[in-house]
């Protein structure tokens, strides 16, 4: 898009460019020996935002200790940097944060006489934290400011949540308008996706050995309320897998996408939409289904069909769970045999005793 917000790293050749904005100030040898300083901070980095190549902000992100667990985020945005830009601004530094660097907390000081940057913040989804007395100084003293903070499992672009089942929990990534991610996991074990990692750790949901706790108390549960801070499409995940684990559900509105995967994995995830509730399919009868019948062809694709299911990056929404031996044994599920086997006779007994409330 051409509007796209971009963040890159600071170099010594902006120096020019960033006195011209407004960014920084000073003679050039004093504004490249700043980048220098900023460059080369072990903890932290600067960053710029542009826009059609144009420099609309110098990002500053301090991180106080090397776990890298908090960040402390300095805006400076130029005079014509409107509110949408500086919005646009605020939402990559922040999925830049969590998504790529996987802070756990992020923290912005807004002086109170800025109320442009306070209501971007509040937009954002920060909420304000603390007042801090003489905090910024300006000419005629010093200002109170507000510190303003985010945690992980707060951030609402983008988020994580975690739908209990018998055997363990199913692990949903996505936004307001897809999900791409449905992952099933055995309680008690441990979750490799640090963004993941950390918002189950700030939810209490990890046990003293890191791994995902039992639901024995109900701890997973999310009520109408709770579930108003998760995005909108994640927030519907939630709800149409509970009611599919609770028997109520048998197909899914929910929409996907795959953010990964070859052009042939992806035709294989859309095939295995084809496969009903309560019934099965063989790695060849996917096959068949991408090569019009022929059997010839078919036979020389099925391993890569099977190689691709075990890819599946959406489990039981795409149900690669259905796919099984041609001599219908259960074989290649990359959550684990058992968990494949529950969800084939959970389908199958409610199929032939289906629920009034169940969509077909």
């Amino acid at each position: 898009m051409a509007d796209k917000i971009v963040l890159r790293k600071i170099l010594i050749s902006d120096s020019s460019e960033l006195r011209k904005r407004g960014l920084m100030e000073g003679t050039i040898k004093l504004i490249e020996d700043d980048i220098r300083a900023l460059g080369t901070g072990s903890q932290g980095e600067a960053m710029l935002a542009t826009k059609e190549d144009v420099i609309y902000a110098l990002i500053k992100l301090f991180r106080p200790d090397r776990k890298k667990c908090r960040a402390h985020i300095d805006f400076v945005f130029t005079a014509d940097a409107n509110a949408d830009t500086q919005s646009g601004i605020v939402d990559e530094v922040l999925r830049y944060c969590f998504l790529d660097e996987y802070y756990h907390k992020v923290t912005v000081i807004c002086n109170h006489g800025n109320e442009g940057l306070e209501r971007i913040l509040m937009g954002a989804g920060f909420n304000q934290e603390a007042v801090l007395r003489d905090e910024v100084k300006t000419r005629d003293g010093f200002e109170d400011a507000g510190l303003y903070a985010m945690l992980s499992y707060e951030y609402p672009k983008y988020n994580v949540c975690f739908v209990p089942f018998e055997r363990g929990v199913a692990v949903v990534t996505g936004g307001m308008d897809y999900i791409d991610s449905v992952r099933l996991f055995h309680y008690g074990q441990q979750l490799e996706d640090p963004f993941e990692n950390n918002v189950a750790a700030g939810l209490g949901l990890l046990d003293s050995n890191r791994g995902l706790v039992r639901n024995d108390d109900g701890i997973y549960n999310l009520d109408a309320e709770q579930l108003k801070f998760l995005p909108n499409e994640l927030a519907e995940a939630y709800v149409e897998l509970k009611e599919y684990f609770d028997s109520n559900r048998a197909g899914f509105d929910i929409n996907v996408r795959f953010t990964t995967g070859t052009p042939f994995q992806k035709k294989v995830w859309n095939a295995l939409n084809s496969i009903p509730y309560g019934g099965t399919a063989s790695y060849e009868d996917i096959a068949l289904m991408l090569t019009d019948g022929k059997l010839s062809e078919a036979r020389k694709i099925t391993r890569a069909v099977g190689s691709a299911c075990s890819d599946n990056p959406v489990q039981v929404i795409v149900p690669c769970h259905r796919v099984i031996g041609k001599d219908g044994s259960i074989v290649g599920y990359s959550a684990g045999i058992d968990i494949k086997d529950y969800l084939l006779l959970h389908e199958s007994f409610t199929a032939v005793t289906p629920l009034i409330s169940k969509e077909v």
